[in-house]
C-alpha cells in the first residue's frame, strides 16, 4: 500500500542525547513548518545506541532513556524507534512524509558524508536555524570538568529571554498559547497561558531540574496522569528554583534558561514557575525526587543527576577523545 506524501507530515531525526532545550526547539520549529491551521503531524525518528555509537561515539543516555524523552515532548506526534542515522527517503515514504527538517548544521556519518544529501538531492529537505548556546558536547564538558554556570558570571545570559519563554509555551501546534510562566508567584506573568487560572486547580511540582531527564518526567507524568488522573481540571505547575534545590547555594550543571525551556517542552507541564518564592500558597504541592513521585514510574526508580554523571565520570577517556575531536579540550 502505497501511503500519499503529505507536506503537513513532517519528519525530523538524531540522537536526542540528553534531549535538552537544543533538541526541543528544533523539534519546535519542525512542528512550526506545519502552518495553521493544517494541525499536520511531526515525526521524530530517534537513533539507536549502536548507529549513534558507530557514527559519532556512545551516546550517555539509552536508547529506552532517549526514546521515550523524545515522546514526552509537546510538539511530537509520534517517536520511530531506531531510525536510520542516515536519512532515507523509503523511511519517510513509509509514514506519508513529504519533508526530513534540521538545523542549518551539517551532521555527518562515520564516512563522513552528509546524513542529509540524499534527502537534498530529491528536494524534500527543508532547513531551520540551530538553537544556539547549548550541546550534548557542552554539557559533557562541564560535567567532566565541573565547572558550571552561574547568575554572577553569566547575568541575563542566565535567565530565559521573554520571546524564548512565549515561544516554548506553544501548545502542540507550536503556535497556540498552552503554558502559563510566572516569575515568583502567580502574581507575576510573564506569558499568559491557553486556559483560565483556577487556583484550587492548580498542583505545584518543585526543584531545580537540572539535566531534565526521564527520572523526573517520569514523576511529572505520576502526578498528571495518575495521582490526578479523577481530576480532569488539574494543572501541572513546575517551579524551577534558581540553583540547586537541596542546596541554594550551589550552581546546577544547566542555567536557569536551560532548565526552564527542557521543562517548557514536557507535554504533562501547564505552566512554570521561575525562581518560586510563594510555594506555600499552594493547596497541593510536591517536591521532586519524593516517594509519592518516584514509586509508580519505570525510570525514575533508577535514574538521577548523579547516575548520569556517574555514567560520563565512569568513560572520562571516552567522552574527554570524543569532545577533543569536536575542538573542546580540558586545560
Amino acid at each position: 500500500m502505497t501511503i500519499e506524501l503529505d507536506a503537513n507530515k513532517v519528519w525530523i531525526d538524531g540522537c536526542f542525547d540528553f534531549t535538552h532545550h537544543g533538541h526541543a526547539g528544533a523539534i519546535l520549529q519542525a512542528r512550526r513548518t506545519i502552518l495553521p491551521p493544517n494541525e499536520g503531524e511531526l515525526y521524530c525518528g530517534v537513533h539507536s545506541d549502536e548507529q549513534i555509537t558507530i557514527n559519532k561515539g556512545r551516546p550517555v543516555m539509552t536508547s529506552p532513556e532517549r526514546y521515550e524523552h523524545t515522546r514526552s515532548n509537546r510538539w511530537c506526534t509520534s517517536v520511530i524507534e531506531d531510525a536510520p542515522y542516515v536519512t532515507q527517503p523509503d523511511v519517510l515514504d513509509e509514514y506519508g512524509c513529504k519533508y526530513v527538517v534540521h538545523g542549518d548544521d551539517i551532521t555527518l556519518d562515520a564516512n563522513g558524508e552528509d546524513c542529509y544529501q540524499i534527502m537534498k538531492d530529491v528536494g524534500r529537505f527543508k532547513v531551520v536555524k540551530r538553537t544556539l548556546g547549548v550541546s550534548t558536547t557542552d554539557i559533557i564538558h562541564r560535567i567532566l570538568t565541573g565547572i558550571y554556570p552561574s547568575v554572577e558570571e553569566h547575568g541575563e545570559e542566565y535567565y530565559p529571554d521573554a520571546e524564548s519563554l512565549k515561544l516554548y509555551s506553544t501548545a502542540e501546534d507550536g503556535y497556540s498559547k498552552h503554558c502559563f510562566v510566572w516569575k515568583g508567584d502567580l502574581n507575576t506573568v510573564l506569558v499568559e497561558g491557553g486556559f483560565k487560572i483556577a487556583e484550587n486547580d492548580l498542583v505545584l511540582v518543585v526543584g531545580d531540574f537540572d539535566l531534565f531527564h526521564m527520572g523526573q518526567i517520569d514523576q511529572l507524568a505520576n502526578v498528571k496522569t495518575k495521582m490526578y488522573a479523577n481530576s480532569p481540571k488539574c494543572k501541572l505547575i513546575v517551579g524551577v528554583t534558581l540553583r540547586d534545590f537541596k542546596d541554594r547555594n550551589k550552581n546546577t550543571i544547566m542555567t536557569l534558561k536551560e532548565r526552564v525551556l527542557s521543562v517548557l517542552s514536557c507535554k504533562y507541564v501547564d505552566g512554570v514557575i521561575i525562581d518560586p518564592t510563594d510555594e506555600d500558597s499552594f493547596e497541593t504541592k510536591w517536591e521532586i525526587d519524593t516517594d509519592p513521585l518516584i514509586q509508580s514510574g519505570k525510570f525514575s526508580r533508577y535514574l538521577t543527576k548523579q547516575i548520569i554523571i556517574n555514567r560520563i565520570d565512569d568513560q572520562r577517556d571516552v567522552y574527554i577523545k570524543r569532545n577533543e575531536k569536536k575542538g573542546i579540550i580540558i586545560e
